[in-house]
């Protein structure tokens, strides 16, 4: 008898052990489930903040290249204003929604701008005495994805699942606020702080017709209708009669050194074969990395081994017209000025045309961004080249709308920043290309 019931308490035992064990099973299960669908969320999330950082740093960039941060006293001319803002909208929108979240585009794009006259584009300039953006104009982008795929959990819950993420830029002019700009790959074209006015061709500096003052930084004719728009020739002093550096003229550069130990970044489809022996062509033509330049800190050399660049088959026409990728006269990228903020084109010879990745690009397409798009800098031509080396004061952002046989350089003026004299005690903002910086400060 003792030993029946003994047999049987054990066969109880079996069956007990083996409903914990299912139990258990259901709940691991469940427990691992949970953690596939969490993780899943969590990248869905991080996709979802880098394609609010992308929109954002996009929308920040068509008000940097629409010159509203030439206008720190902003006196925006409304045009411009409501063009800009439309466009950053745009822009921002199309790259929040190009960046999948789980493999599908956000639901819903807010695009925002925090400091302009309001924040969605629909405030009336004639109410509020002109439009006006802030010194730094930011874009807010906040974007939605809803009906997020789940693996398990909508065992439990039909609900859908939503990530959500917010990221804030601004296109950053240090024109007068003592903070300094070092932006990378920029030009070998040093140019005097001498603002030529509407003419093109050189003309003699004097100390009243500047970009910006000097010593504050401010820009002494912003806006559409003063610097934005402007067209500048430019020529090596060498070739413009008369220039030196004790009589710099307007329009007439410099060439100089950007770096001993350059790292040359190369545009696509170009012309001739580079790199060169010849560091002036290399740095024109491609981008140097090597270190970036800080506004009212960096000192560059003239560059002594080729101080006459221009003329027929020259490096600036050589270098020039690969980096705008000219080969015939419609190659290079183009710019539609009759409306502003101005619209950049692609030219036949694009490197992005015929590209598979994303919709096809064709000739006249607009585009946002032009390996046309350049960074010069500027030096205080009142102190002259002491010892053939100067004190960059500042930065030219232009539009190279062509470059012809003889190295003449033909640039409309998108952008302009001063540093002013009190940069030294600020850690510089690094520019991640040939623009003038723009920032994500938050997301």
């Amino acid at each position: 008898m003792r030993h029946r019931y003994r047999t049987q308490a054990r066969g109880k035992e079996r069956g007990q052990t083996i409903a914990l064990v299912a139990v258990s099973l259901v709940s691991l299960l469940a427990m691992a489930a949970l953690a596939i669908d969490v993780v899943t969320l969590y990248v869905a999330r991080g996709q979802a903040e880098r394609a609010a950082d992308a929109a954002a740093v996009a929308g920040a960039k068509v008000l940097a290249d629409a010159g509203v941060t030439t206008d720190p006293t902003n006196a925006s001319v409304p045009s411009i204003w409501t063009r800009a803002c439309t466009l950053a909208i745009q822009q921002a929108t199309a790259v929040a929604e190009q960046n999948l979240v789980s493999g599908q585009a956000a639901s819903t794009v807010a695009v925002t701008f925090p400091n302009a006259p309001s924040p969605d584009c629909s405030a009336s300039c004639s109410l509020l005495g002109g439009c006006t953006f802030g010194v730094n104009p930011r874009v807010s982008v906040s974007l939605q994805v809803t009906g997020l795929p789940t693996f398990f959990s909508k065992i439990w819950s039909r609900a859908a699942n939503s990530v959500g993420a917010t990221a804030l830029a601004e296109a950053f002019n240090p024109s007068g606020l003592a903070i300094p700009v070092a932006p990378r790959c920029v030009k070998p074209l040093l140019l005097p702080n001498c603002d030529p006015g509407p003419g093109p061709l050189p003309a003699p500096c004097s100390p009243s017709t500047t970009y910006f003052d000097p010593g504050t930084g401010q820009i002494t004719n912003p806006g559409s209708g003063g610097i934005i728009g402007r067209q500048l020739i430019l020529a090596a002093c060498s070739d413009t009669g008369g220039c030196s550096q004790s009589t710099p003229k307007s329009n007439a550069y410099f060439p100089v050194s950007i770096s001993s130990t350059p790292s040359e970044v190369c545009p696509g489809n170009c012309s001739v074969a580079l790199p060169s022996p010849n560091g002036f062509e290399n740095d024109l033509a491609c981008c140097n990395w090597a270190a970036p330049l800080v506004c009212g800190l960096s000192t560059v050399t003239v560059d002594t081994t080729d101080p006459d660049p221009g003329g027929a088959g020259g490096p600036a026409a050589v270098g020039g017209q690969c980096l705008i990728h000219k080969i015939a006269p419609s190659d290079q990228d183009s710019l539609d000025t009759s409306l502003n903020p101005y619209a950049m084109k692609a030219g036949a010879n694009n490197p992005l045309i015929g590209k598979t990745t994303g919709a096809s690009l064709a000739a006249g397409d607009v585009i946002t961004t032009s390996d046309s798009v350049v960074t010069l800098p500027i030096y205080d031509n009142t102190v002259g080249l002491p010892a053939g080396s100067a004190t960059i004061i500042g930065f030219l952002q232009g539009f190279i709308t062509d470059v012809d046989a003889t190295g003449k350089i033909d640039v409309t003026v998108l952008n302009v920043a001063g540093c002013g004299s009190g940069t030294s005690g600020n850690a510089p903002i690094s520019g991640a290309g040939p623009t003038l910086p723009v920032r994500l400060i938050h997301n």
